[in-house]
């Protein structure tokens, strides 16, 4: 059977995200009613739900359907089409399958959707009385046109989400008064070939307004194309595919475009085919004559070529003969009435030959078609081109057919086994079987021999020794009779490789021995005259390269204005090609003075921050942007714009030296705009790592006491703090702190200080001692003075697991002891009169500052990036495609930039914009557009506070296209009716689907939807949608080592991804995990913790983890904090952190390997507001107003340094300080870049 039971049945256990008792039941007063968790005095219902789940196990194989009756020959299909996946409101996984049959009826298949494909049963349409299909045709939008055999055309009105199947028929006349014989339906196409075999469109069409008008789903008129073709396809992007008439190959329409429907030009398509294991008429050919014709055995030439597909056309008396055979065997009987009716069939008196006995029609009856699946009508022409048949075959046997009243004596198509004997029963499948069962599956000429062996004896299901279509595979020739791209997108802008004809003489003329020889003969000469050159001087030793142009630019934060001015980007090389130095520079438009002017080696980020008709950079310089947002440039266009951005984004990353992939620990963040970023720690690991620690110089240029300076690794044990200054002789004392960051309190901020190291001169002591909480605790005074006012000094402070090792001048001064964890520490202080010269911080791990980390643009356009320690990179675009990182760099962005253009593909992605209708009632004319004064705007965004209208939406950049029209959403979050409007009380408020007594309000959304056409360094990842996905390494780093991959689908089951490593990062299938709740997000972390979100709000972790189970047994159910909904989790190396819908961030406290759910949620305080400099340090204690504070949109949780990054709901890049186990929550925040609501996601690789 197609469907199997995947898991016994079982109770359910949780409520709207709430646990159960152990034995499932809910409560009630009676039925229906609401259920509650608690059983009330009141409680006189109860009920709890099974749950098993079904696999649908028929992936890759075909399965047969159910006929109409129990004899499928009483009434077999001749036709079917499936589209609707994209009718408007309706569900994307509902799916519209139309059939016709030999009598003429038009059938509807009810329930087919991706997750029940084979639907629930087969619904009679009726049509107009007289009319007889033919041929029918669904697009995507659930437009239907079906073909008469009259040549007229049939078009089906009313076809919404509510009523799928339409509601009456309208007939449409053919172009010129000829006769239709095909019709295909895209999305606002429909294309025809009429009985001569002329093209036609039909303009006018609309398919996603058509469900509403008759006009738009009928159209307006015929228009001619050019060429001849035999069967034309319409994509659901509405590119079009047709087998040409003659020559029978396969064309594609080029430039079509939604700007212009009917294309420019047909061309021919040459690619390699791939055969199917399916048998097809050309597989009952005999044996013994194909190889009269073919000159050989299949055996001696099935090995072929794959250059020779791509020939024009058949050759010879092969070509004729495949249209006479092509003529004859399309009024043979069908394999299934072979098999079910072996009494119609007769031995002639020669012994020789078979003769079909049929039972007479009607005139008007319609006869069975091949194995094709076509009715054809019998004329003059197709009785000559049978009868010429008949002198190239000898053995025959005659069939009597009836077609319109004309009997015409045809040349049948016969089985003749091994040896020349003829089969009477052979092996044909029959149509009457379970869902499920497996016709054929397919299979390469050159990996599966035994298929299209002729002497393995297992060629195909009629168990002959031809394989299907080896005639064709004889001459190397393919002669399509059928195509169907319902399911094919193809990107008109960025065509395959093998859509266009390959020059292969040119290709031959390459490998000619002469041009070898000249070649090899000038690679010698070039050394030899190119020596005796090298003690000339050079003539340039550095080349310089100015690049000017016009824009407005944006300087400081409080003004919003944008200034004209000039930019000049210069840069010089060496003669290596290596960039050495570079500056921009901000100009006044005549150039006269200077606004602003800085080193490309200070910019840490190259962004774009357009809006729509505003193309604008932001370019981040933390040492001149300090306290302000970063420089802004707009352009007057899309090209100026990308144009600079590209050329700014190669020479910043010339300069830091970064090229190709990132490292397998890199950071990635996403922008809004869906733009990719990377932060490689490569490159600072390189210039920090001295011996076995890694150390940063604390800048100290210039700067006076007091001097404070952020310790970015914290102070962990192991970590040191080198100090080298000079005292003055006016100094009494001075101090080194090692200092917490500071805690907001209600009338001032306190700073805890860990270590205080306090030399005084007039008491000749130096104190040590700590601040905690306001208080200082007991003087450490013992030691002599080594200090001299005067004099240089050198202080060394080593953090050890008790205390600190303070050295003056290389000698061991003294210890002391911790008093509070060194884990807090995040910054050092110097106070007093002295003058420092060196100040250098060494830690075990790379030093990340986030004010200095260098973010370089990857390509591409993603939502969100997962990344992990083996080098693996998913991502997931808003379109919920997922793609794998190949390793290359670039794509669009760069305007071919990059060094390398490997691993560079065409990427394509799809947004949603939405604009809200509103709308009040009065009691004189109900709900209209006239609002109150202080009213929303009727047109407006979901907040209600900016004005949005369809008409005045724009399109970001030139890349996007619209690819649907406004259309009203039936899927707005809290439900609407069957007009779309959703209800209220007032503006704002909850909003329903159902208009109550009191709602004086409704809205409602419209959405039209935007595709951007791009490039970059990432692979499409099959068809499953996903929402999430997260990425853990199951073992040891190793180039072999399994990749744990867990990920949401865009239905909200899990699912987990087989096979994915460094070698094969895609993975080989995915594999579903069942759980009763519908998931939101999901994240695995260290020692197999797999934690998930519902849509409900509660939280899940993955019972029964182990190697030999990776997908583990069931879900535990752990509750959201207390009146929060959680939208997102990440699992750290000491706890659990969620984030709520509100923006609010929790830690799951106490999490062990004995409890792995831990015991309670820990609220993070939201943080400042004002955090617009870089390197700020901020820790909110819980009594600070949250006036002054913001939340955040999503975290990432590392397994690497157990640490913790961010993004605010303002789009600044955050990172969290002091984590250890003992306080996963850690202490305090500080920042990165970030603007603008510009960063959207960051992940840390696990």
């Amino acid at each position: 059977m197609a469907w199997q039971w995947e898991v016994d049945w079982h109770l359910e256990t949780t409520l709207d995200g709430l646990a159960l008792d152990h034995d499932g039941w809910t409560y009630a007063v009676d039925f229906p009613a609401t259920f509650h968790q608690k059983k009330q005095w009141k409680s006189c219902v109860r009920r709890r739900k099974w749950i098993r789940y079904r696999r649908y196990s028929a992936m890759n194989s075909w399965c047969a359907i159910a006929p109409l009756h129990k004899d499928p020959t009483q009434e077999p299909f001749i036709g079917v089409a499936v589209g609707g996946q994209s009718i408007p409101g309706g569900n994307p996984s509902n799916l519209l399958v139309w059939a016709i049959t030999a009598h003429g009826r038009v059938m509807f298949r009810t329930g087919v959707s991706t997750t029940a494909p084979e639907g629930l049963r087969w619904t009679a349409i009726p049509v107009p009385s007289g009319c007889e299909v033919n041929q029918i045709s669904v697009g995507p939008t659930g437009l239907v046109w079906a073909v008469l055999w009259n040549g007229r055309a049939l078009v089906r009105a009313g076809v919404t989400r509510e009523s799928p199947t339409g509601e009456f028929w309208l007939e449409v006349g053919a172009p010129e008064d000829l006769k239709l014989a095909h019709v295909s339906v895209g999305t606002n196409a429909v294309w025809a070939v009429t009985r001569d075999q002329r093209v036609w469109f039909r303009k006018g069409v609309r398919g996603e307004s058509a469900g509403n008008s008759e006009e738009l789903a009928r159209g307006s008129g015929w228009v001619e194309m050019v060429g001849n073709m035999a069967v034309v396809s319409v994509a659901a992007n509405d590119q079009v595919f047709a087998i040409g008439s003659e020559d029978r190959c396969l064309y594609f329409r080029t430039g079509v475009l939604p700007s212009e429907l009917t294309g420019k030009q047909w061309r021919a398509i040459h690619a390699p085919t791939q055969l199917s294991r399916t048998s097809s008429n050309a597989s009952l050919w005999s044996a013994n004559y194909r190889h009269s014709l073919c000159g050989g055995t299949p055996r001696e030439k099935r090995v072929r070529s794959w250059s020779s597909l791509a020939r024009n056309s058949c050759s010879g008396d092969a070509q004729s003969l495949i249209r006479d055979w092509e003529e004859t065997s399309r009024s043979a009987p069908t394999p299934t009435s072979l098999r079910l009716q072996p009494s119609l069939w007769q031995k002639s008196s020669d012994g020789a030959s078979l003769t079909l006995q049929r039972p007479s029609h009607s005139e008007d009856s319609v006869s069975e078609s091949s194995g094709a699946g076509q009715l054809e009508k019998r004329n003059e022409e197709d009785t000559q081109s049978s009868q010429s048949s008949n002198e190239m075959i000898s053995t025959s046997a005659v069939i009597q057919e009836h077609s319109e009243g004309a009997v015409a004596e045809i040349q049948p198509v016969f089985l003749v086994g091994k040896g020349g004997e003829v089969k009477k029963n052979p092996t044909v499948w029959s149509p009457i079987r379970s869902v499920g069962s497996m016709v054929g599956m397919e299979a390469h000429p050159e990996s599966d021999g035994s298929v299209f062996d002729p002497v393995s004896g297992d060629s195909g299901v009629f168990g002959e020794e031809e394989d299907a279509e080896a005639m064709y595979w004889a001459d190397g020739d393919v002669a399509w009779c059928m195509v169907e791209a319902g399911a094919c997108a193809v990107d008109p802008l960025c065509l395959p490789s093998w859509f266009v004809e390959a020059h292969v003489a040119s290709e031959v003329e390459l490998s000619k021995p002469w041009r070898v020889k000249i070649l090899q003969e000038l690679k010698r000469r070039l050394p030899e005259e190119g020596s005796g050159f090298e003690k000339y001087e050079k003539a340039v030793e550095m080349s310089s390269w100015v690049k000017t142009g016009k824009a407005r630019c944006q300087l400081k934060d409080s003004n919003q204005q944008y200034e004209d001015c000039t930019l000049e980007l210069e840069w010089v090389g060496s003669e290596k090609g290596s960039l050495d130095s570079g500056t921009l520079s901000i100009l006044s438009p005549d150039k006269n003075h200077t606004k602003m002017q800085f080193s490309l080696s200070e910019i840490t980020c190259v962004v774009c921050c357009s809006e729509p008709s505003k193309p604008r950079i932001a370019i981040h310089t933390p040492k001149l942007t300090k306290g302000s947002s970063p420089l802004k440039l707009q352009f007057s266009g899309d090209t100026d714009m990308e144009d600079w951005m590209a050329n700014l984004t190669s020479v910043c990353c010339q300069m830091f030296g970064v090229h190709g992939p990132p490292s397998p620990g890199s950071i990635w963040i996403t922008t809004g705009l869906g733009d990719v970023f990377v932060f490689d720690p490569a490159i600072l690991e390189a210039s920090q790592l001295s011996g076995e620690m890694y150390a940063q110089e604390l800048d100290v240029a210039g700067k006076e006491t007091p001097y404070e300076a952020h310790l970015h690794n914290g102070f962990p044990p192991g970590t040191i703090l080198t100090i080298q200054g000079c005292v003055h002789d006016s100094c009494d004392r001075f101090s080194i702190n090692l200092q917490c960051p500071s805690i907001s309190q209600r009338h001032k901020n306190e700073t805890d200080i860990i270590l205080h190291f306090n030399p005084r001169f007039p008491e000749s002591v130096t104190v040590r001692n700590s601040l905690l909480s306001g208080e200082w605790g007991a003087e450490e005074r013992e030691g002599e003075m080594v200090f001299k006012q005067g004099s240089e000094f050198s202080i060394n402070i080593y953090c050890e697991e008790d205390v600190f090792k303070i050295f003056v001048d290389g000698n061991l001064y003294t210890y002391y002891t911790h008093r509070q964890k060194p884990h807090r520490i995040t910054h050092v202080g110097i106070n007093g009169d002295v003058s420092l010269n060196k100040v250098i911080y060494q830690s075990k791990m790379v030093i990340v500052p986030p004010s200095d980390m260098f973010w370089r643009q990857m390509g591409g356009h993603l939502r969100r990036v997962e990344a992990c320690s083996a080098g693996v990179t998913w991502g997931i675009g808003y379109d919920n495609t997922a793609w794998v990182y190949t390793g290359g760099w670039g794509g669009s962005f760069l305007k071919g930039l990059e060094t390398s253009s490997s691993g560079i593909n065409p990427m394509t992605d799809t947004r949603s914009y939405y604009v809200y209708e509103n709308q009040r009632w009065n009691p004189l004319t109900g709900y209209t557009s006239h609002g109150l004064p202080t009213d929303r705007y009727m047109w407006s965004d979901v907040t209600g506070k900016h004005k949005r209208t369809r008409e005045k939406t724009k399109l970001l950049s030139m890349h996007w296209q619209w690819v649907s029209d406004w259309s009203i959403d039936y899927h707005t979050p809290g439900g609407v009716d069957k007009e779309g409007w959703q209800y209220a009380i007032d503006f704002p408020a909850t909003y329903h689907g159902q208009k109550h007594f009191t709602d004086y309000v409704r809205r409602r959304r419209w959405v039209r939807k935007a595709q951007l056409s791009t490039s970059g360094p990432w692979q499409e990842l099959g068809s499953t949608k996903l929402v999430d996905v997260s990425l853990q390494m199951s073992s040891k780093v190793e180039i072999d080592s399994l990749v744990d991959v867990w990920a949401v689908a865009a239905n909200g089951d899990a699912l987990y991804r087989r096979g994915v490593s460094a070698l094969c990062p895609a993975g080989t299938s995915w594999e579903h995990v069942p759980s009763d709740q519908t998931l939101a997000s999901i994240s695995c972390g260290p020692d197999r913790h797999v934690w998930a979100v519902g849509r409900s709000g509660s939280a899940f972790w993955r019972f029964g983890i182990t190697p030999s189970n990776p997908i583990g047994e069931v879900w535990e159910t752990v509750e959201p904090p207390t009146g929060k909904t959680l939208k997102q989790i990440s699992v750290g190396c000491f706890a659990i952190w969620g984030l709520d819908s509100a923006g609010q961030l929790w830690v799951r406290r106490e999490v062990t390997p004995v409890f792995p759910e831990g015991t309670h949620w820990q609220a993070i305080p939201t943080i400042a507001s004002d955090m617009g400099n870089y390197d700020k340090i901020s820790s909110s204690s819980s009594s600070s107003s949250q006036n002054n504070t913001i939340g955040f949109r999503h975290v990432s949780a590392g397994q690497v340094q157990a640490e913790i990054w961010a993004i605010t709901a303002t789009g600044v890049l955050c990172r969290r300080h002091g984590i250890t186990p003992d306080n996963p929550a850690g202490t305090g925040w500080s920042h990165g870049i970030g603007v603008s609501d510009m960063l959207s996601q960051i992940h840390l690789p696990q």
